[in-house]
Formats: structure tokens, C-alpha cells, sequence
């Protein structure tokens, strides 16, 4: 690779992303509540510290750039580098999340809470899944071999997350749905629920083969030959739930058990924040730095 000029940037960007991916994944543990029996609980901690904020911010600037491809691994390139190419990356990052953390009006904080926080949240969940693969026993286990991009605009229609895994010899499919709220965990998980029992009920079929289709073209030709055949029968739903006031997640919840997959398949992300609103300004302001970091 060139020395200097946008090849030498792309080198030292892809670098970032990758030490930030590390540190994202040697703070962040996942740990299995021996209840309920409706779903399999998983309680996500180490989210808060001001190290992986800042991470994340930076993983996510280089998600909206391409950093990591679907098949989950560090693109080669990032075919970014310069003024003009910074200048459109951080308007881009302002129309996500805002040019600042100031949300004083009722159309600043419904834009807080209904985009900017939903979008980091969903972005949350898709790192977390691309982390998989280095620890396959933790969310899915099993090996992640094809991952949908996350949606580049906070209100656009589709599944937060979409990935095919391998878990024994058996081609599965994950579908993620990511909640954010400071106040209401417990309602924004019935809502997640609500969209998996549509899926259930033969809703959005279409949608979903059409996502299988994009995805197959990552798979190898002994894995691609189980996606007709199988894969929508071997789901996976994963409710992630980004919350500050605690709800109960070890009792049985009936909106889950009455979900098609069997109780290992239905596994819910608990993220419990200390400081709900001061975790997402920290991750806005670590991808507003972020983008002088990585377009160079």
C-alpha cells in the first residue's frame, strides 16, 4: 500500500476502528440468567466506561464509512480521505445525532429520544454481534458469518439487525430488534415482542427472504444450500433493551413464550445504564471526534 495520501489514511483509520473493536470487546461481558423460562436472559455489562464510549463512537463513524464488511470482517479499504470527504462525513454524522447535546425544546428531545438514542442503541447491538465471532459462546453461539449492514438513517423501515450463523452444523438465522428507553425497559420489550409474533404470523416474509438474498452471495456453497431449505425455520429473535430504571427480566413473560423459536433462540440483550441520557451524549461526542480520527 502507498505511503502517503489517502492509502496511508486508510491504513491508519482501519487501525482505529480495529483498536477500538478490541477495546470495545475486552470490556463488554455477557452473562446468563439462570432464569426465566420463557427466554434466555442476557445481562451486558461494561457498556458504561468512558473508554468504550469513546470506542463505540468511533466504530460506529467507521460502520457509516464501511469499515467492517458483511461477512464481519475489517474492509481493506476505506475509500475515504481528505476535506471535501470530512466535510460530508460530518454532516452526515450531525443529521444522525445532532451537532451538539443540547435538547431543550419538545421537537430537540423527541429527536433525542425517538432517533439520535434509537439509532446508537441499534448501533450498539450490531457491534455487539460483530464481536461475536470472538467470543461465539456468549449472544448467538455460534460463528456469524454474513451481517446486514445497520440502517444508515435512524427512522428507516426494516429489522434493526439481520445475520446468519452457524451454531452446531446448522445454518440459523438471528433477527435483531433494539429498544431504547430511559424509563420504560419492560414496555419497549413488549413492543420487540410484538414485532417477532408478526414474524411468526407469516409477516414480512418477503422483506426477509429479500435480506437472505443479499446475505447468501457471503456464505460458502456448503452454507448457501441450507438458506432455501432451512434457515427460516432455524430463528433466532434477540430483543435488545437499552434502559436506566430496572425491570424484572428473570420472570416469564408470556409475549415471549408464546414466540415460535424454542427458549435458547429467543435471547434478549439487557443493557441497564447508570446514566441513560449521559451514555449516549458521550457516544455522540466520541463520533464527532471521531470523524477528524478516521478521515484523514
Amino acid at each position: 500500500m502507498a505511503v502517503g495520501g489517502i492509502q496511508s489514511g486508510v491504513v491508519l483509520s482501519l487501525q482505529l476502528v480495529e483498536a477500538a473493536l478490541d477495546e470495545i470487546a475486552a470490556s463488554v461481558s455477557l452473562r446468563a440468567l439462570p432464569e426465566p423460562s420463557s427466554h434466555t436472559a442476557l445481562v451486558v455489562s461494561g457498556v458504561e466506561s468512558s473508554e468504550v464510549a469513546r470506542s463505540l463512537g468511533r466504530v460506529l463513524v467507521g460502520l457509516l464509512l464501511g469499515a467492517v464488511r458483511c461477512n464481519v470482517s475489517l474492509a481493506a479499504a476505506l475509500l475515504v480521505g481528505g476535506a471535501d470527504d470530512r466535510e460530508q462525513l460530518a454532516g452526515d454524522v450531525v443529521e444522525l445525532i445532532g451537532a451538539n447535546n443540547s435538547f431543550v425544546t419538545d421537537g430537540e428531545i423527541l429527536f433525542r429520544d425517538t432517533k439520535r438514542n434509537a439509532w446508537l442503541a441499534e448501533g450498539l447491538l450490531h457491534v455487539l454481534l460483530v464481536l461475536q465471532n470472538r467470543d461465539p459462546g456468549e449472544l448467538l453461539g455460534g460463528r456469524i458469518h454474513a451481517l446486514r449492514q445497520m440502517h444508515p438513517i435512524p427512522t428507516q423501515q426494516g429489522f434493526d439487525a439481520v445475520a446468519l450463523y452457524v451454531r452446531g452444523d446448522v445454518l440459523s438465522l438471528a433477527i435483531g430488534e433494539s429498544k431504547a428507553s430511559r424509563l420504560d425497559g419492560s414496555g419497549q420489550l413488549t413492543q420487540a415482542a410484538k414485532i417477532f409474533k408478526s414474524l411468526d404470523s407469516g409477516d414480512h416474509l418477503r422483506h426477509l427472504r429479500q435480506e437472505l438474498m443479499a446475505l447468501e452471495g457471503y456464505l460458502s456453497i456448503e452454507l448457501a444450500g441450507q438458506v432455501a431449505n432451512s434457515v427460516l425455520k432455524q430463528r433466532c429473535y434477540v430483543p435488545s433493551i437499552v434502559h436506566e430504571v430496572p425491570f424484572d427480566a428473570r420472570r416469564d413473560r408470556v409475549t415471549l413464550k408464546d414466540l415460535t423459536p424454542p427458549r435458547e433462540h429467543k435471547r434478549l440483550l439487557i443493557i441497564r445504564l447508570q446514566d441513560f441520557h449521559g451514555f449516549f451524549d458521550a457516544v455522540a461526542d466520541a463520533m464527532r471526534e471521531a470523524v477528524t480520527e478516521i478521515v484523514v
